[in-house]
């Protein structure tokens, strides 16, 4: 009989080219490649340090009724957010009779001491990894704070509504106000209306 497996894909973003869907297709591959009967496939669109991921925990709930042999990813932090949580998955798949592979890291056996340890390793620098990213994404923020620079989203405004824009402004009203009256940011009206003007005097 082929070894019955779960397959599992996470990405943090739905853009940015992050794709959980090309995950699943290289997990397919393997199980295709192994030998697996793929009996379920799961998902979840979040940051790998949400807790709550409602297409892992429905995998193991799958795993938990029985009849699964392995649950597979592509790597460890694809499911685990760190090495605490991913003994505590390891152990709990191992109490229902499944084996955890990671097919982008190798023959990963969590049920040998050898194996174990390995798993461990990867996910510890995965985690350190995962917080000095985090470390230099706040740092680069401050920088930014500091020198003044607005951070966040640019706001988009409805060119439509320009003339009132400039109507308001005419009337005496900050670019700022402008933006709480029509939406958009005051910096946008103030660079649109800058626009008009210079294709007025064209």
């Amino acid at each position: 009989m082929k070894p019955r497996a779960l397959l599992y894909a996470r990405v943090s973003t739905a853009d940015k080219g992050q794709d959980w869907r090309a995950q699943l297709e290289e997990l397919e591959a393997v199980a295709t490649s192994r030998g697996w009967q793929v009996l379920g496939e799961y998902h979840d669109v979040t940051s790998g340090a949400k807790t709550i991921r409602s297409g892992l925990e429905a995998a193991l709930e799958r795993a938990r009724r029985g009849g699964i042999e392995i649950f597979a990813a592509t790597a460890t932090d694809r499911f685990a957010r760190s090495v605490p949580h991913l003994l505590e998955l390891v152990e709990d798949l191992d109490a229902c009779g499944v084996k955890v592979s990671a097919t982008r890291e190798g023959a990963l056996d969590p049920t040998t001491p050898q194996g174990r340890a390995f798993m461990i390793v990867r996910a510890a620098f995965a985690e350190l990894e995962s917080r000095l990213t985090g470390e230099r994404v706040r740092e680069g923020l401050a920088v930014r704070r500091a020198r003044g620079q607005v951070l966040g989203r640019k706001r988009t405004i409805d060119l439509q509504l320009l003339p009132r824009a400039l109507e308001l402004h005419a009337g005496g009203a900050s670019w700022p106000t402008v933006a709480r009256e029509l939406g958009g940011s005051g910096s946008a009206w103030s660079t649109a209306a800058w626009k008009a003007q210079r294709s007025a005097a064209a």
